[in-house]
């Protein structure tokens, strides 16, 4: 399970994310104050779920967390939107996930979500990231479903929130990427215009 996390991790590091959409970049105003609200909050709120796992809280309170992540990891999506577009039929599929979970077993959740069979092909490799923030509280909630009764089981959920937590950081790259971008067509548009 380490093993697999590390490859993972490395993946994640190695993986990227594209540019923001042209027709992004050349907006008027940027949804960073939103986008960087949301993802600081997923992060917090990730930050306490991780710690609650680790110090063995109760079954019901880090399914309740793990429930409120996976609304804020919604919340992200939406403003991640706004950056990158080219997300959103894929995250409106992602978004859906909230109303089967409890119908779920983690092997359905894998290959439906995670593994994308229930899900539109990937528009851009930056969705990727999005997804997760959603899929790793979902399968937290799974794990926990019928209680946390041994060490095993607080490890994988823990290992799951590492995961959310790197996806997380990967999102919040790509937020100040796309600032950025918007910041410096604006300058380009400021030197053309004088």
């Amino acid at each position: 399970m380490r093993k697999e996390l590390s490859t993972v991790l490395l993946g994640l590091a190695l993986f990227g994310c594209s540019e923001p959409s042209e027709q992004m970049v050349n907006a008027q105003t940027a949804p960073s104050a939103e986008s960087d609200n949301e993802i600081e909050t997923y992060q917090l709120l990730a930050s306490e779920l991780l710690k609650d796992i680790r110090i063995q809280s109760d079954a019901s309170l880090v399914r309740t967390q793990a429930d409120n992540l996976i609304q804020q990891g919604s919340l992200v999506l939406d403003a991640f939107n706004l950056a990158y577009p080219q997300c959103q039929s894929y995250f409106n599929a992602v978004q859906t996930i909230r109303e089967s979970l409890s119908g779920l077993s983690l092997d359905e959740l894998e290959q439906g979500y995670h593994d994308g069979n229930k899900l539109p092909e990937l528009p851009d490799p930056v969705c990727y990231h999005g997804k997760e923030l959603m899929l790793h509280p979902a399968r937290v909630l799974i794990i926990v479903k019928d209680g946390l009764g041994d060490d095993e089981v607080y490890l994988e959920a823990e290992l799951e929130m590492v995961e959310a937590m790197a996806h997380a950081e990967q999102v919040k790259q790509a937020i100040k990427r796309f600032e950025a971008a918007v910041d410096e067509q604006a300058i380009a548009n400021d030197s053309t215009s004088n």
